[in-house]
């Protein structure tokens, strides 16, 4: 995996999100994820432990590892520095602090990486493909609800899905991204709000999948 300057670029992600102004009537990303306080039941210092899992055509085997999000301090305001602890070996990233309150920066750290992977694997603009998936967050989502296994315990959960090239007439420069998918699993219960967020790139020929990179809640590490 390349290795990727997050913490400049990620805090250029959050100028964009702040930029958003959401739909009020619908259930969008900007609403269920962005604006809904995942982050506010972290009131103590805390490590969050995600499982990463990347497969796909030319992973083989598919990759696993993990990702710590280490909420380091809290503030009386209720601001906290977060600090990122992401794979192993070579592929090992570290950085901080990102200042978070109420939203989960996990969020950013993905999607600004994914941007960066698609304009490094087609010479493109990252930030075209950021302003995409921006614009999408404040589209009517995929919603359903799910239900996700935490310590053995079962929550219920949403899920939201979003499609941002699908219909952007410019992807057609970029087609193997045309149907690439985004998902999002919110619960109350699971500390940061999040449960779950993937990205999915279908084949556009065939429908098989080219890609797919996830980050799942495991546990608070002790």
């Amino acid at each position: 995996m390349r290795r990727l300057p997050f913490p400049a670029a990620a805090a250029a992600l959050v100028l964009l999100l702040a930029s958003a102004a959401p739909l009020a009537a619908a259930e969008t990303v900007a609403h269920r994820v962005f604006e809904a306080g995942l982050l506010a039941d972290v009131a103590k210092p805390t490590v969050l432990r995600y499982r990463f899992e990347l497969q796909g055509k030319a992973i083989d085997p598919p990759y696993r590892s993990h990702v710590d999000m280490d909420v380091r301090e809290v503030g009386t305001d209720g601001e906290k520095k977060v600090f990122f602890d992401m794979f192993e070996g070579a592929n090992r990233r570290q950085f901080g602090p990102m200042a978070a309150r109420e939203q989960n920066p996990l969020v950013i750290v993905f999607l600004q990486r994914d941007v960066n992977q698609m304009g490094n694997l087609t010479g493109g603009s990252a930030f075209y493909f950021q302003q995409q998936i921006r614009k999408a967050f404040n589209d009517p989502a995929e919603v359903e609800a799910v239900e996700v296994s935490v310590d053995d315990r079962k929550l219920p959960a949403t899920r939201l899905v979003i499609r941002p090239f699908r219909n952007d007439p410019q992807i057609e420069r970029f087609p193997r991204f045309k149907d690439k998918a985004y998902e999002f699993v919110v619960a109350e219960g699971v500390p940061g709000g999040l449960y779950r967020i993937a990205s999915r790139t279908p084949d556009p020929g065939d429908g098989h999948l080219i890609l797919e990179e996830s980050m799942t809640f495991e546990e608070v590490v002790p």
